[in-house]
This record gives structure tokens, sequence and C-alpha cells, in this order.
């Protein structure tokens, strides 16, 4: 870890130098060109006013332009060089019939000039090349009698950056950031690594299997954020094995009890030990007793299956009042036996998407676990209601209740079973958690509302199909 973060740091200082300074020397550059051409334009409609001026005592009596002698042109355009501190001051005369002649022996930007040097009239600004590098020209014609016109040419070099020299301190520049990048590098690396000493025993302490292993929080930064957040997971993970513990201990509980009834009776009938007007009333303690081991143990399978998500869902559109109707019929009986009051209000709303089969078993656990913490002569309603795009089923009892800190807990597998069985013994106490996963399973929820004393309503909220485009 520390060698990768030594070498990332060390790379990701290199390639900011690269790019800064590359995009600082184009930018330069640039500004600096813009500059000089600026500055030398300036100075090239100043000399050559300068250079009119210089010229007009040389102007003819018949006004046909001034007699320039090419002695003179030549003296003048020296000292324009060597006072204006122009890299290039030329000079040509172009004759009536457009020969050209050189003033002097330079005529690098001469012949340069856009559409030729015959043909200039007043001033033009352009850009040439001498030796490959650009160079700024200013050139301007001047009637001359009797020799035609003369074309003097200033011009600049804008290569002004010494890119030879500076890609040596770029290089130097370079060299310097990386290795103060490196030992940056290994100072935080260090730094890093003892401040995740901590976290990473813990994280091993964990992976050992002691949940109870936590990271020490010495900042708000965010490593700091990390051990907190790693702690929170410790916690959880703990949680999660005390309750899977109490799971099992409540699940051999009730795997204990009916086996113990039924071997007692078993060994009981084995030897004849039961009197024969008492074999009827054995029976059905152990077909009472099978009974209730048989549905722990598919409830702990069917649960096992929702939460490993292997199990199938077909949703699809349900009328959800027709198909409540018949699963509430289905309870009648078992509600009169009872002695229970068994009520449905369902409205007529749009059709809900849901697995049928699936959702007939979350509504039936709700209305069997209201059956049996509802003594007689109680009543169970169930209610189906649209809001907000969702349908809510809501199974509501006359039962005692549940008290305010126990309603957090009410889906945990077994909570009901180990903390309500005094009320109503029967059950499995897994109904309700499967009746939560279910309901998750197909988008929905589960809501729970309940006062002691007063009852208790259960609502499982699914969302309704969506209508046909």
């Amino acid at each position: 870890m520390r060698r990768r973060f030594f070498w990332s740091l060390v790379i990701v200082a290199a390639a900011t130098l690269s790019v800064g300074g590359t995009v600082a020397a184009i930018l330069i550059s640039r500004s600096v060109e813009g500059s000089v051409r600026h500055e030398f334009t300036r100075q090239a409609e100043a000399t050559a006013g300068l250079i009119e001026t210089s010229l007009r005592p040389h102007v003819g009596g018949n006004g046909e332009g001034p007699v320039i002698p090419i002695r003179s042109l030549g003296q003048l355009l020296a000292i324009v060089r060597s006072v204006g501190g122009h890299d290039y001051v030329e000079a040509a005369v172009v004759g009536p019939g457009e020969e050209v002649s050189v003033v002097g022996s330079d005529s690098v930007l001469v012949d340069q000039i856009p559409g030729g040097v015959a043909h200039l009239e007043g001033r033009v600004e352009f850009t040439g090349e001498v030796d490959g590098e650009e160079v700024a020209g200013y050139a301007f014609a001047l009637p001359s009698r009797p020799l035609g016109t003369v074309v003097v040419v200033i011009g600049t070099d804008l290569q002004l950056v010494p890119w030879t020299g500076v890609l040596v301190r770029f290089l130097w520049a370079i060299g310097l950031g990386v290795a103060l990048a490196a030992l940056l590098a290994v100072y935080l690396s260090r730094f890093l690594a003892q401040r995740l000493d901590g976290l990473r025993d813990a994280s091993r302490r964990l992976a050992t299997g002691d949940l109870s292993a936590r990271a020490p929080i010495e900042s708000d930064d965010e490593i700091g954020e990390l051990a907190r957040a790693f702690n929170e997971m410790g916690e959880q993970l703990e949680d999660a094995r005390r309750r899977e513990r109490e799971f099992l201990v409540s699940v051999s509980h009730d795997l204990r009890t009916p086996l113990t009834t039924i071997t007692g009776y078993g060994e009981a009938l084995a030897e004849g030990r039961v009197p024969e007007e008492d074999l009827a009333k054995v029976a059905s303690v152990i077909q009472r007793e099978s009974g209730r081991l048989g549905r722990l143990v598919e409830d702990l399978m069917l649960l096992s299956r929702i939460e490993s998500r292997e199990f199938s869902l077909r949703p699809e559109h349900v009328d959800l009042s027709g198909h409540l109707r018949g699963t509430v019929e289905a309870f009648r009986h078992k509600a009169d036996e009872a002695g229970v009051t068994l009520e449905a209000d369902l409205a007529s709303i749009p059709d809900a998407l849901v697995d049928p089969d699936r959702f007939d078993q979350v509504v039936g656990n709700l209305v069997e676990n209201a059956l049996r913490y509802t003594p007689a002569p109680g009543r169970v309603r169930v209610v189906l209601t649209e809001e907000e795009g969702r349908a809510r089923v809501a199974v509501s009892d006359t039962g005692s209740g549940i008290e305010p800190e126990d309603v957090p807990h009410i889906f945990e597998r077994l909570y009901v079973a180990q903390h309500y069985r005094p009320v109503r013994p029967e059950g499995s106490g897994l109904g309700l958690s499967i009746v939560a996963e279910l309901a998750r399973a197909m988008g929905g929820s589960t809501e729970v509302d309940s006062e002691p004393g007063k009852g208790t309503t259960v609502s499982v909220v699914v969302p309704l199909a969506s209508p046909p485009s």
C-alpha cells in the first residue's frame, strides 16, 4: 500500500508540473507575442512618420514627391535601425516600370510583402519568416522623384522566449518537484499508515471472529469517518450475532417442547401405560404437537428461502378487493370457533402489482395472528384502501395490544412468541417476520399501530399497477 501510494503521488506531481508548465508556457508565449505585436506596430508607425518627416527637406518644387538621394536614405535607415532597436530595416526602390532595386544588401522581408513590393500602396502589416522563425513586418511606400516609389520595411522577431533555456529550467523544476513529491509521499504514507494501524488491527480481529473489535477514532476527518463506519458495521454484526444466538435458542426451545411431548406420549403408548379410555386424548395431543412442529419447520424453511431470495415471485395485476374477499372467507370458520367476529371493509381500487399467492400468504398470516391474539368476544377487521398510488391492507384486532417498547421489534423472528406467548401459545412465532420479508420482496412495506389494552393494527402497503399506456 505504501509503495503504491508513493508512486501514485510522484506520478501525479510529475504530471501536474508537466501539464501546468506546458500550459503556462503557451499562455505566456501568446501573451508576450500579442504585446510585442502591439508595441511593434506602434513603434513602426512612429518610425514611418519619422522617416517621412526626415525626408521633407528633399521635396522638389513641382510637388511630385520628395527627391530622395539613395545615400541619404541608406544613412537614415541605419539610424532608424540603431535608434529604434528594430531587428530588420530594409528598403527597395520601385521604378516607373515596376522594376525593383534593393537599397543595401538585406531583402529578406521585402520579398515577403503581401501582393509584392511593386504593388504596395500605403501601409501594411504582415507576418514573415526568417530562418524558420516568425517575424512581424511593417511596410510603407513613399512616392519619390525621380526614382519612382521607395518602399521601407521594418521587422522584429516574434520568437522572444528562449525555449532551449526554458526547457532546461523546466526539466530542473520537474525533477525538483518529483523529489519533493517523493519526500512528501514518504511522510504521508508513514503518517497515514500509523493512523490506519488501529483500523487494520480491528479489521483483522473482526475477520477472525472477534465481533467486539473496534477501531480508535482520533479525528473528525475522512479517516475518522471510516473508523466510525467500521465501528457501526461491527456493532451491527455483533447485534446480528446476538439475535442469531437468541433465535437459535428460541427455535431449539420451540422444537424441544413438542418433541418432548410427542416422545413422552410415544414411550407411554409403547409401554402400554396409557389407559384405553385416554387413547383418543393422547392421539389428539400428539397430532396437535406434531402439527405445531410441522408449522415451525415449514415457516423456518420459508423464511430462510425468502431471506436468501431463493423463492419465486410472479407479480401480476390483481384485483385486491375480490382477492381479499376470498381470503377473509377462508378464515370465517376459524373465527367462529374462536368466538371472534371477522369483518371486512374492502374498497374498490385499481389493480395492484403483486404475486397473488404470496399476497394471500401475507394477509393470511396477519388474520391468523390477529385471531390468535384476540380473546372472545373480540373483533378482527380487514380494511382495504388506496392512498397516493399504493394499496393499504390493514388488519386490526381488539386484543391486548403491544407495549410501545416492543413495537419496533415485532417483525423480528420469534420476538412476539417470546414476549407474548402467555397470551396465546399457538403458532411458530415467525408469521410477522414472513409478512415483512414478503412485503419487502413485492416492493411494499409494513407498519404497526398499537396501544396496550386497545388492540393492534398491522398494515401492509404495496404498489398499484401502472395504468396501460
